[in-house]
C-alpha cells in the first residue's frame, strides 16, 4: 500500500470532503447552549472538548438536538485536564481508561465517529518517569483498541508539543506505542511546528484520521490564526490535500479567530 492510499482518512466516504470545524478547550468552561448558539452561525462542525461544562453524557440530548435542528456535525476531543492514560500508578491509569470508555460509548450512541485523545503525561517527575509513562500508555492503547472494535468510533492519538511532561511528539514514537492496534493519528500542525516534525508528518506513512490546524512562532503552543506564525500553512495544506480527504479542525483561542482561520483555509483548500 502506498503512503497516499494508507494516509487517506478511512471512514469518511459519506462525509463532505474537507469539512472545516472549530475547537477550543476554552469553550468547555462556558455553558454548552451558549457556545452552540455562537458556533452554528459560522460552522457546521464542532469538535467538542468533552470536559467541564461539555461533559459528553450530560449533554447528549443537546447534541442530538443540535444535529437534528441545525445540521451540526460533531467530533470529540477527550478530556485534557487530569486524564492520564499513561499514569504509572495502575489504579489511576485504569480510571483514565474507564473515562475514555464512557466517552466512546456516548459517541457510539450519538453516531460521532472520531475521538481524538492525548498520549500519557509525565506528571511531576519529567524525563525520569517517561519510560514508565510510555509503557503504561501502550497498555492503555491496547485496551482502548479492543473497545474500539466493538463500536462505530475511530480513535485518533494526537501528537504533542515537546515539554518536560509530554511524550508522543515524534511520529516514530507514536507509531511504536500504537503498534499492534487499529488506532489512527490526529496530526496537530501547531504541535509539530514546535517540535520541528512537520515534514515527517507530511511525508511518512501512517493512518491519518484527523487534522488540527493552528499556527505559532515555533517556540510554544500559541494557537494563533493559521497564517500568523512561522509555519508555512499554505505548503502544509497543499501537501495534505494530496492524500487526506477528512476534516480540518481549527483550534482557536476564540470564535472570531476561528472564523478568520476558516476563511483563509477555505481559500487554500479551493
Amino acid at each position: 500500500m502506498s503512503p497516499q492510499d494508507s494516509r487517506t482518512c478511512e471512514g469518511f466516504g459519506e462525509r463532505e470532503k474537507h469539512m472545516i470545524g472549530i475547537s477550543s478547550p476554552t469553550f468547555s468552561f462556558l455553558p454548552f447552549d451558549q457556545v452552540l448558539e455562537e458556533l452554528v452561525k459560522d460552522f457546521k462542525l464542532w469538535e467538542i472538548v468533552a470536559e467541564f461544562e461539555h461533559n459528553l453524557p450530560a449533554n447528549e440530548a443537546k447534541i442530538s438536538y443540535a444535529r437534528d435542528s441545525y445540521g451540526m456535525k460533531f467530533q470529540v476531543h477527550a478530556p485534557i485536564a487530569d486524564l492520564n492514560i499513561g499514569c504509572p500508578a495502575g489504579n489511576l491509569r485504569e480510571a483514565a481508561v474507564k473515562e475514555i470508555f464512557t466517552l466512546m460509548d456516548a459517541c457510539d450512541r450519538l453516531s460521532i465517529d472520531i475521538i481524538t485523545f492525548h498520549p500519557g503525561m509525565a506528571v511531576a517527575y519529567g524525563e525520569n518517569i517517561k519510560p514508565k509513562v510510555r509503557e503504561a500508555t501502550k497498555i492503555s492503547l491496547k485496551e482502548i483498541d479492543r473497545k474500539q472494535k466493538d463500536l462505530h468510533v475511530k480513535m485518533a492519538l494526537e501528537n504533542m508539543p515537546p515539554a518536560d511532561w509530554s511524550i508522543g511528539y515524534d511520529l516514530h514514537e507514536l507509531l511504536t506505542m500504537l503498534d499492534g492496534t487499529d488506532i489512527g493519528i490526529c496530526f496537530d500542525t501547531g504541535h509539530a511546528n514546535v517540535a520541528h516534525t512537520i515534514d515527517t508528518f507530511l511525508n511518512d506513512d501512517y493512518k491519518l484520521l484527523n487534522v488540527h490546524i493552528h499556527n505559532n512562532s515555533g517556540s510554544w503552543d500559541e494557537h494563533l490564526v493559521i497564517n500568523k506564525g512561522s509555519m508555512d500553512i499554505a505548503s502544509v495544506i497543499a501537501s495534505l490535500s494530496k492524500h487526506y480527504n477528512g476534516n480540518y479542525v481549527i483550534e482557536s483561542r476564540n470564535p472570531q479567530e476561528g472564523i478568520e482561520s476558516r476563511d483563509i483555509l477555505k481559500k487554500l483548500l479551493a
